[in-house]
């Protein structure tokens, strides 16, 4: 497949492959079941009419309480240590946008997508350069010019797409090359026999790539829940449309990103649902001092700050659980008879 590289020229450069811009990737707009009373106008998924008697206010904060029940049902607390706090702050939407073009540009299923979607573009530019108006008299007619000038700026915004493509591609590839390079250079087996300097080196390279390998394992799972999210768009405006219960969602799942790309660990985990589940998680290196980055006199500091953070967490996912009890006891006298 070749550019094109000219709106009233049909010759293509045999020389630059076509591969590069944005994914035309439809996406579900989430339609509501039948027996779903909620509606969709738009794109925007609406809450469930209100009954008969009933304002529209009070049956907006039902909804929204209902969704903050099927939510408290769990509590999880982790405890990390981390090199830096970050300063970034939470934006739905932008984390959303972002996150949509790191799975496209950063993984290697993204590039081979958008790289399907870009040789499509190209197969029907070609097709219509080859119907473009020929310009054998002076001036043009408007109608003549309005094709071609649409053409030209489809075919701006591909070109453009294209460069980002192939920046993408070659950071990508770079990066796995470095990769491999490094697993076959070194043998897991010789690595105690390298000299002092030789091991800061291949310890500062291995923490490279598996940075990496984390990124990669990290936008793929990412890439599944977004899914699961199915946000939709304004069909008006193209606007995503999150509500509360996706914005609580793409929180978590900032967080967890942040987790990942700024190499944070969590040696502690805890996991208590409704249902009297309970489950705790240790990293090991909290147990064998040789591998742990910790020192092993802190170790009991880190048991000391998880447990407290375990005992605060459960007194507000109590306090929370009896202002939601509150709330459903004080709306059952508008309940409708």
């Amino acid at each position: 497949m070749q550019r094109v590289d000219g709106a009233t020229n049909n010759e293509t450069s045999t020389d630059d492959t076509v591969i590069q811009g944005k994914s035309k990737r439809k996406k579900n707009l989430g339609k509501p079941a039948d027996s779903d009373p909620s509606s969709t106008t738009n794109g925007e998924i609406k809450p469930a009419p209100p009954k008969e008697g009933e304002s529209p206010s009070l049956n907006n904060f039902r909804e929204t309480l209902k969704e903050v029940l099927e939510e408290i049902t769990s509590l999880e607390v982790n405890t990390m240590i981390v090199d830096k706090i970050t300063m970034s702050s939470f934006d739905a939407k932008e984390f959303y946008l972002q996150l949509i073009e790191d799975v496209m540009y950063k993984t290697e299923r993204g590039l081979e997508e958008v790289k399907e979607s870009l040789l499509n573009r190209s197969t029907e530019l070609k097709k219509k350069g080859a119907l473009l108006p020929q310009q054998t008299r002076a001036p043009m007619l408007p109608k003549e010019a309005q094709i071609i000038d649409a053409y030209r700026a489809e075919l701006t915004s591909y070109n453009h797409d294209l460069e980002a493509y192939k920046d993408a591609e070659s950071v990508f590839q770079k990066r796995k090359e470095a990769e491999r390079l490094f697993y076959d250079r070194y043998d897991p087996l010789a690595i105690s026999s390298l000299d002092p300097e030789s091991k800061v080196h291949y310890y500062q390279e291995k923490e490279i790539h598996e940075r990496f390998a984390s990124e990669q394992a990290c936008y793929e799972q990412l890439s599944k829940q977004i899914l699961k999210l199915n946000i939709p768009k304004n069909e008006a405006t193209g606007e995503v449309m999150i509500d509360g219960k996706a914005l609580r969602s793409l929180r978590k799942l900032w967080e967890f990103e942040q987790s990942v790309l700024n190499g944070d660990l969590i040696y502690a985990q805890t996991k208590f649902s409704l249902d009297g589940d309970l489950t705790n998680r240790y990293l090991n290196d909290l147990f064998i001092p040789s591998q742990s980055k910790i020192d092993p006199k802190l170790v009991g500091l880190v048991f000391d700050l998880h447990r407290q953070g375990v005992e605060n967490a459960q007194k507000q996912w109590s306090g929370l659980i009896d202002t939601c009890i509150g709330l459903i006891k004080n709306l059952m006298q508008f309940r409708q008879s």
